[in-house]
């Protein structure tokens, strides 16, 4: 006679981020190879200064969204994303383009929290 394993239910919940990173993971998956440059263009160093400058530009622009109250996560987004790519090394860009992810999951959680 064989034994049946009954499983009880944990009462937790499913943690909403695994989901959203599963998902991000298959895009990641599927998204074709990337170019060889981080920052491409006939003079990358200086399209890296212009994104450097542009992500301060957003700086102000959202710092002058806040105080108005209204703030909104693509300004944000846009900030994050110049910035990055402002950055003078691979691993600045790496640690803007983590930053911009962050910032990409967490507006994910927040609209998946608001859908009913």
């Amino acid at each position: 006679m064989s034994e049946t394993t009954v499983r009880k239910p944990t009462g937790r919940k499913s943690d909403p981020l695994t989901a959203i990173l599963a998902e991000v993971r298959g895009g990641a998956r599927a998204t074709p190879d990337l170019p060889a440059h981080l920052v491409g263009g006939k003079y990358p160093d200086s399209a890296s200064n212009i994104y450097h400058q542009r992500g301060a530009d957003w700086r102000e622009i959202n710092w002058a969204r806040a105080s108005q109250g209204r703030l909104g996560v693509d300004g944000l987004a846009v900030q994050v994303a110049f910035a990055a790519f402002g950055g003078r090394t691979p691993a600045e860009i790496r640690e803007g383009l983590v930053q911009l992810a962050s910032l990409a999951v967490a507006a994910i959680e927040q609209i998946d929290r608001e859908e009913p």
